[in-house]
């Protein structure tokens, strides 16, 4: 199973690469199908709305017939969207394209989540956490594709063809691969389905999913536009500070990994919600040299929220793992769906410097959400 283990690590980490690349290559994208700021935000919204449509279904199927079909199916599905998005010949069919490839994204990314839990029973959080690592490699290397490609004089339609040829590759990976056996507790039912969706508890940890993946991707998403708009940062300057960004979150996770097998998951997700509130505050005012360091900053304080908040949902609802997993990271694609689209209509009416400090109070909510959990009831989901 440690094959299976890794590669599932790889794969997060392509889906990062894939994910990341996104914000440095706005720009390009919108100025060759003529789009305004407001427009660009849609590149957001249509890659999310997929990520949401999607992942519920992918997680009742996964707990029904396994979860490696629904992976293998998924690898071929988000393969041939990235090799079919530089070839949109319009912006309507790239965002349906992009629709594909962040449905089957997100059926990847929570699949893979429930995959390296269910393999790893023991420190779930510590593992679920190391794979955030993974994560930040591939979310790294995104930006830095994509400022070398187009400093070299390549398109954003080359950085994309690299990217289907690495899904490719591990699509074919997949093949061999051993997963666990699905459990009976893991074959969802109505009772349990509808038991998780109407437990209060529940729906708070799906909400903060919800305000912190879609500040999160509003940050990194817009942090691109905002350096180079507001700051004067060139395309290869501005995919560094996207870089920078995701060097801190690795940063801050693999720091994040001590403490997580000796303090509670909620406690730490607390402290870097708070954190986060106030980097981001401030993200907005930086000027000069200082924006690297607010930069690092947001990256070091976002780290490890949306590792430890997955893990604690699931530590929280261990059975129906597929089903819990989809939830949980469905929610966070339909607030990054929302958030960055929202951030992009502030940014067009306010100025993007506004926009980029408006994330903070979600976060601020996430902290006094998960402070206040514990004195509400959980409801029986068998």
């Amino acid at each position: 199973m440690r094959y299976t283990t890794y590669l599932s690590y790889t794969i997060m980490a392509v889906f990062a690469m894939v994910l990341t690349i996104i914000s440095p290559l706005v720009p390009e994208i919108a100025r060759s199908f003529s789009l305004n700021l407001a427009q660009s935000g849609i590149i957001f919204t249509a890659n999310f709305i997929g990520f949401v449509i999607f992942i519920l279904g992918g997680g009742i199927l996964a707990d029904r017939i396994g979860k490696k079909p629904v992976l293998i199916f998924s690898m071929i599905g988000f393969s041939l969207g990235l090799s079919l998005l530089p070839l949109a010949p319009n912006f309507e069919i790239a965002c349906l394209v992009m629709a594909l490839i962040g449905g089957c994204g997100g059926v990847l990314e929570s699949q893979l989540g429930a995959i390296i839990t269910a393999l790893n029973p023991v420190n779930t959080s510590f593992y679920m956490n190391l794979s955030q690592v993974f994560f930040g490699f591939g979310a790294i290397a995104g930006p830095l594709i994509a400022a070398a490609a187009i400093s070299w004089g390549y398109s954003w339609q080359f950085c994309y063809f690299i990217l289907a040829g690495l899904s490719w590759l591990l699509t074919l990976s997949l093949l061999p691969a051993q997963f666990p056996a699905i459990q009976d507790t893991d074959k969802i039912r109505w009772n349990g389905f509808k038991g998780l969706i109407l437990d209060p508890r529940f729906l708070l940890i799906c909400f903060c999913m919800f305000l912190y993946t879609g500040s999160e991707v509003g940050g990194w998403g817009w942090l691109s536009t905002f350096v180079k708009t507001d700051l004067g940062f060139s395309v290869t300057q501005s995919s560094l500070a996207v870089g920078l960004f995701w060097a801190a979150m690795t940063l801050g996770r693999i720091g994040c990994g001590p403490f997580i097998l000796r303090y509670s998951t909620r406690t730490i997700v607390i402290i870097l919600a708070f954190f986060s509130a106030v980097v981001t505050a401030f993200s907005g005012s930086t000027t000069g040299n200082w924006s690297w360091l607010v930069i690092f900053l947001m990256g070091f304080a976002y780290s490890s929220i949306w590792p430890l908040l997955v893990a604690f949902g699931g530590e929280q609802y261990p059975v129906y793992s597929g089903t819990v997993f989809a939830l949980l990271v469905g929610t966070g694609g339909l607030g990054s769906t929302i958030i960055p689209y929202l951030i992009g209509i502030v940014g067009q009416n306010a100025g993007v410097r506004i926009a980029m400090i408006s994330p903070a109070v979600c976060f601020l909510l996430v902290a006094l959400i998960l402070m206040g959990l514990e004195k509400v009831p959980r409801r029986s989901i068998n």
